[in-house]
Parts: structure tokens; C-alpha cells; sequence
């Protein structure tokens, strides 16, 4: 089926499209600070039945631990161990040593051919490893992850970009996002280029107005998913009071959770289930006009994976490539 789009351009819909998602899985234990249900352990198993479940083409994912220890059990090593049927994941550590996060791309081995793929520190040297900006910043190294992909039926070429960016410094944020600009526009506009990540920059008023990583984007030509698909289902990515709803029903001067604690001895009830501090902060961009982006999903089924699978909803996006 072709359709027609702007400029007179017709797309073959089936074969020009792509399916695309962002996670954060939430690097430790004590995911959801409930003690239920939190180990790497469980929600690897939850995280794998929402990938499986949609398929996409390409995941960024977000606080995925990774050790040059091979025996040492940590996210990098669990996804890659439940996915391997389908995908193979690419990406390393931030940080020197044998522990450390990453931000990997995994991509769909059945569809899609690696061609490239790298690692840049968000840093005044990003091709130094291990580098960072001088303070203010959250004292981790951050970094972005990119694939440069080949789907084998229709031959298109596309980059995945995956980041994650600091949380407590709004300058330190935009300091990030120009590098991740600076390193795209490397590509012109030769490529689509898909942008995911944890952006750690909310969207509600406050935040749109003052200059940070997710407003600078977007003044930069950049263009947000969620505000341009169609077919949308945009909801917090991340703690709302629906959120906790979802599995323990009521919370916070509500009555008692699921597990049959009170509220007052639930550990950081109160600091995780307000209203006020859910908000939008997991996108996926395009920095050109080689996309056009058809559906986006906040990702709430929690009867997919039958739990809680992280502190952050993933997102999940589909569109069609342009040539």
C-alpha cells in the first residue's frame, strides 16, 4: 500500500516503515522504593514480555548496568541473555572500571544490519572517554550510544541516537543536548535520524518556558513524536499517583497498598506517589525531514508483562521513512 505525503512524496507504508522504543529499566534494586517486586532479577523477565510483545525495530535503553566482570550478572548481560533470539545489543559503560551504566541500543537482528555504531562522552572532548563538563552537573558522565542501521528488505539506512541526560542541572542538560546536536549535524541530511533517551526535562509549563534540553531541541528543529503522531497516547513516563494506582489501587492519605502496609510505613511513599511530581521526561525525536511519525504509545500494559517494570513507562513509536 503506498500513500501520498508533503511535497508529492508516495511512501510504501509496509516497507518504509519503523518501529521504534525508549526504556529506562531502572539500574538497581530498589526500583520502585515499595519493596515489591523490585529486583533486576523479576523485572528483566517484564521488560523482555513488553519488548517481545512490540517488536520494535530499535530500543534505547536507559541505566542499564554492565560490568567487564563476564560472569557478573547485571542488566547489559540479562537483555542481551532474553533477547538474543532476536536482537543483539550494542553499547558501553560511561565510567572506567569493571561496574558501570550504559545507555545501549538494542536492534531487531532479523530486520536490521549493523553498519556502524560508536560511543561519545557529553563533554567538552566527547571523543576523549571518560570525560564530562566542570560542575554544576549530577556527578555522572553521560554519554550517547548510536547505531547506524540497514533494514534488510528495504535497504534504508537510519540512525538510532540513545542518551540519557544529567537530573539535577538544567545548564548542565543543554551543555548535553548541543553535543548530541553538534555530533547529528555531522550526518546533514543524509540519513533519517532518530533521537531517544531519558531527557531528564519535564514538559509541563514551567519547564517549556525556561531554556532546557527538551526546549532547546525543539527550537533547534527538532520534532517531538508525541506532539506529531496522529495516532497518539501520551501519559507520564514518569511516578504519577496513576502509576502507583495501576498495581496497589490506592495510595498517599488514600488507605493501605496492595501488600497490606500502611501508607506511613511505606518507605518514600510520599516523595514517589505525588500528583505533582509525575511528568514527561522519555522522548524520541527526528532531526530532519526523512520521517514522519504515525503512532505514539506510552507503554502502561501492565497485563502484558503481568508487573511493574520500572520506575519510567517506555515509550513506543512507529512512522514511516521518507526518501
Amino acid at each position: 500500500m503506498e500513500k501520498q505525503v508533503e511535497n508529492n512524496i508516495i511512501i510504501n507504508e509496509q516497507l518504509n516503515k519503523f518501529t521504534i522504543m525508549s526504556y529506562n529499566v531502572r539500574c538497581c534494586d530498589d526500583i520502585l522504593r515499595y519493596e515489591l517486586n523490585g529486583s533486576v532479577n523479576t523485572r528483566v523477565n517484564y521488560v523482555i514480555k513488553n519488548i517481545l510483545h512490540y517488536m520494535p525495530d530499535s530500543i534505547g535503553f536507559q541505566e542499564v548496568t554492565i560490568s567487564s566482570d563476564k560472569k557478573a550478572i547485571t542488566w547489559d548481560s540479562l537483555l542481551k541473555e532474553g533477547l538474543k533470539n532476536n536482537y543483539i545489543g550494542i553499547g558501553v559503560g560511561r565510567d572506567k572500571g569493571k561496574k558501570s551504566e550504559s545507555n545501549p541500543i538494542f536492534y531487531n537482528k532479523n530486520k536490521l544490519f549493523l553498519l556502524d555504531q560508536g560511543t561519545k562522552w557529553l563533554s567538552p572532548e566527547p571523543d576523549k572517554p571518560y570525560t564530562e563538563f566542570p560542575p554544576p552537573r549530577d556527578g555522572c558522565k553521560r554519554i550517547l550510544t548510536y547505531a547506524i542501521l540497514k533494514n534488510i528488505k528495504s535497504k534504508i539506512i537510519y540512525i538510532h541516537i540513545n542518551t540519557h541526560l544529567d537530573y539535577k542541572y538544567t545548564q548542565n542538560r543543554v551543555r548535553q543536548i548541543k553535543v548530541v546536536i553538534d555530533f547529528i549535524s555531522k550526518f546533514g541530511n543524509k540519513y533519517p535520524i532518530l533521537l531517544t533517551g531519558d531527557f531528564n526535562c519535564g514538559n509541563k509549563k514551567n519547564d517549556i518556558e525556561k531554556l532546557d534540553a527538551v526546549p532547546y531541541l525543539l527550537k533547534h528543529g527538532f520534532f517531538n513524536a508525541a506532539f506529531e503522531a496522529n495516532d497518539c497516547f501520551n501519559f507520564w513516563t514518569f511516578p504519577s499517583i496513576d502509576y502507583i494506582r495501576n498495581v496497589y489501587d490506592f495510595c498517599k492519605k488514600r488507605g493501605i497498598h496492595k501488600n497490606g502496609k500502611k501508607i506511613e510505613e511505606q518507605k518514600y511513599c510520599d516523595k514517589y506517589c505525588d500528583e505533582e511530581r509525575g511528568s514527561i521526561i522519555d522522548y524520541c525525536f527526528r532531526s530532519n525531514n526523512k520521517i514522519k511519525f504515525s503512532k505514539y504509545k506510552v507503554v502502561t500494559d501492565y497485563q502484558i508483562c503481568g508487573g511493574i517494570s520500572s520506575d519510567h513507562y517506555p515509550i513506543y513509536i512507529e512512522g514511516y521513512f521518507i526518501q
